[in-house]
């Protein structure tokens, strides 16, 4: 018997790169459908996940037809069997810019629509969560599980609604209790104060689901990278490939973590050897910024020194430390005219000083003693807010998806195809595979069923 048409079945909307749908997969979930309109994320999901993702603009692909692709697969007889509807639908008006933005449109009445309860459910930017609702609409599910933003906390509307009212409003019109809670990443096992507002809807007017408890274990920075190997900030890449023996490491907490996130292997059965390093990868260091770095401190060991604390008030420090052949000139770095390996290049390459006053934190090594904070996809762009706590460069993309919980099989390259930036903004994107697992648990016990896998397993809580 396939032991899959024993699991409820779930469907996993703005699914990313996956981290949702691997955390509700190994609680015990069925996840037959997915959609996610980001080719890349799309192509890391269906590498890492299984083929049932559709990769495209979720209005062009509606609930009636991801039936019909579910009973067409034979995933599904009949809709009913949906138990889960899940995902986070991108909310402009949830971030700091975003809040802005439709602060103003609330002011000027500057958006499409009439209804009142707030501009967010008439703005066209949010026209995914509106998709979201007509998910949950059409299928019906016994529950639904939305992440978003913590910043939709403290939004209210222009009638001092809070946001999270009205939102809960759309679906209680739907026949759901609902409830809304912030919670942190770390508090589950994940190293990370990454918060995010969990949103859990049962049909139905008794709300039968349990938010977790906390599992009593912090994993720190450094715990979840202290097997890596180390890498040249000259050339971004790892000095090998291979993690340090599981012998070293122990069977703290520490220990358990770093023993799950290199034995898990994916739902497609990636794995790789047990002490085999992949991802392990970021950019070069620029010279002004081998100058840069090491005067940098995470507060740690000492006082805290960010960016503005170096620019420009250390520049002869700076300089006693920029390699050989470059020099300070007009508060810039210059290579001399003539430029030998690695850059060969003819011209004289600069890299300008940011502005200090509006970028005062520009740059800033993170603790190793404490989880990290959150990963961004900003990350795609550049590395300067996740230095290293003891190396002089920016982290990986696997230490940016062991900060996130992935396992080490999971492979954001999509088997070679997605590019390096690419990998940084899945995985910042991302939602943390051990939180979305805790969460997985209690609705499977809201169903009366036991999770096949839970984090206080991992950590032998039980």
């Amino acid at each position: 018997m396939d032991v899959n048409k024993l699991k409820p079945k779930a469907i996993d909307l703005f699914a990313g790169p996956g981290g949702l749908s691997l955390g509700l997969s190994l609680s015990g979930f069925d996840i037959v459908g997915a959609v996610e309109w980001d080719s890349d994320a799309g192509a890391t999901y269906r590498h890492n996940m299984g083929d049932h993702i559709h990769i495209g603009d979720i209005k062009d692909h509606s609930p009636k037809e991801m039936e019909k692709y579910l009973k067409d697969k034979g995933s599904i007889k009949r809709k009913s069997e949906i138990i889960l509807i899940s995902g986070g639908p991108p909310c402009p008006g949830f971030s700091l810019i975003g809040r802005s933005k439709i602060a103003n449109l609330i002011e000027t009445g500057e958006w499409n629509g009439s209804d009142s309860r707030h501009a967010f459910i008439d703005d066209p930017r949010n026209q995914l969560f509106r998709e979201f609702v007509a998910y949950v609409a059409y299928f019906k599910p016994k529950f639904f599980l939305m992440e978003n933003v913590k910043g939709m906390v403290s939004y209210k509307n222009q009638q001092e609604v809070p946001i999270i009212t009205v939102i809960k409003k759309e679906f209680e019109n739907l026949g759901y209790s609902v409830e809304a809670r912030v919670l942190t990443a770390s508090e589950y096992g994940v190293p990370q104060n990454r918060q995010r507002v969990i949103f859990v809807g049962t049909k139905g007017k008794k709300q039968r689901i349990r938010y977790p408890e906390p599992i009593g274990a912090t994993i720190s920075l450094r715990d979840a990278l202290e097997d890596l190997p180390p890498v040249s900030s000259l050339t971004g890449e790892s000095v090998n490939e291979k993690l340090s023996p599981l012998r070293k490491i122990g069977l703290s907490d520490k220990g358990l973590f770093i023993r799950w996130v290199r034995s898990q292997k994916t739902p497609n059965g990636n794995q790789f050897r047990n002490r085999e390093c992949t991802l392990h990868h970021t950019r070069p260091v620029n010279p002004r910024d081998q100058a840069i770095f090491p005067l940098l401190t995470s507060g740690e060991n000492s006082s805290r020194i960010l960016y503005k604390d170096i620019y420009p008030s250390r520049l002869e420090e700076v300089e006693n430390l920029l390699p050989k052949g470059y020099e300070l000139k007009r508060y810039k770095t210059v290579p001399p005219k003539v430029i030998g390996p690695p850059w060969g290049q003819r011209k004289s390459k600069r890299w300008l000083w940011y502005d200090s006053s509006k970028f005062g934190d520009k740059m800033r090594r993170m603790r190793g003693d404490k989880p990290a904070p959150t990963i961004v996809a900003h990350l795609a762009k550049d590395g300067y807010m996740f230095i290293h706590p003891d190396e002089d460069r920016t982290i990986t993309v696997r230490e940016a998806a062991r900060i996130q919980s992935f396992p080490d099989s999971y492979d954001f390259s999509a088997g070679g195809k997605n590019s390096i930036s690419s990998q940084f903004r899945q995985v910042g994107n991302a939602v943390p595979p051990l939180m979305a697992m805790v969460l997985g648990e209690q609705i499977m016990c809201a169903l009366g069923l036991k999770a096949l896998l839970t984090v206080s397993e991992v950590y032998r809580r039980d």
